[in-house]
């Protein structure tokens, strides 16, 4: 359904910050958080998977690596929200045995901190050279290669694919299974940050998010077990035993983060937007 920005402002003034709309809890405009119980695919108030639902015409997503004031280490996601003013902070990929670097290629804003090509075939690619293509999008790299998805892109994260564009589960029935932090994109083009605390196969990962009603149409694994981590800032949320926010106290190395943006709006201050 289109709506017209106008619409969704005085939605969101009516309403107030975490107003449930459906199963989706709207926190400020652009800004949806959704929970839901793994096990029956449904919503859940208590649910042990959370996803935050970004759209990047009203925020923000940003890679981070260590710095010098961490000893060069990474921090606790919710150290990252606090330092870094962000509203949500997840793992941006797996690191190798020295704890710190990223297991596949990472560039961030045009630095490239691991030129190690890997195997994976997803990357994540943000801010465009080209201020025409979008924003945030995740691409198959048996589709388009590594190469010019770096060409294209000023931030971009290779990882572990789970989903292939458009909707596809690539993963096989296995028995390991572990906790999943991941990164999604709609068939709008928002971000989904998303993160379970029960343990379940990449498979059947893969399944659960496709039956929720996200409108999932491809995304890759950013960490598992323990390391898995998203921690989520914001007045309207109350943290407390929210999937992910349980381990805030583990470092992690290499985030992506959240933060406002303040979009330009057309001269007539409307904007059409996809629901």
């Amino acid at each position: 359904m289109r709506l017209t920005l106008v619409v969704v402002v005085v939605l969101v003034l009516c309403l107030g910050a975490g107003t449930s709309f459906g199963q989706w809890t709207i926190l400020e405009e652009g800004l949806e958080l959704a929970r839901f119980d793994s096990g029956l695919r449904s919503a859940d108030p208590a649910g042990d998977l959370l996803v935050l639902r970004v759209d990047t015409d009203f925020w923000t997503l940003r890679a981070h690596k260590p710095e010098e004031s961490d000893g060069f280490k990474g921090r606790t996601s919710k150290r990252w929200c606090e330092l870094g003013n962000m509203v949500a902070v997840i793992n941006a990929g797996m690191y190798q045995a020295d704890k710190v670097t990223h297991v596949g290629y990472f560039k961030i804003d045009g630095e490239v901190t691991n030129t190690f090509r890997n195997d994976y075939l997803s990357a994540v690619a943000i801010g465009p050279i080209d201020p025409a293509e979008p924003y945030f999008r995740i691409f198959d790299l048996d589709e388009i290669t590594l190469g010019e998805v770096a060409a294209r892109y000023n931030t971009v994260a290779q990882n572990m694919r789970l989903i292939k564009r458009a909707g596809e589960n690539r993963w096989q029935p296995a028995t390991d299974r572990w906790q999943e932090a991941a990164l999604g994109e709609d068939y709008n083009g928002r971000a989904l940050l998303i993160i379970c605390d029960r343990r379940w196969s990449m498979h059947d990962f893969n399944e659960i998010f496709l039956s929720l009603p996200l409108g999932l149409v491809a995304a890759q694994h950013l960490e598992g077990r323990v390391e898995a981590s998203m921690w989520i800032h914001h007045p309207a949320v109350d943290v407390a035993d929210l999937p992910g926010n349980r381990k805030g106290h583990f470092i992690v190395p290499n985030i992506l983060g959240v933060t406002k943006r303040h979009p330009q709006i057309d001269p007539n201050g409307l904007q059409d937007i996809q629901d």
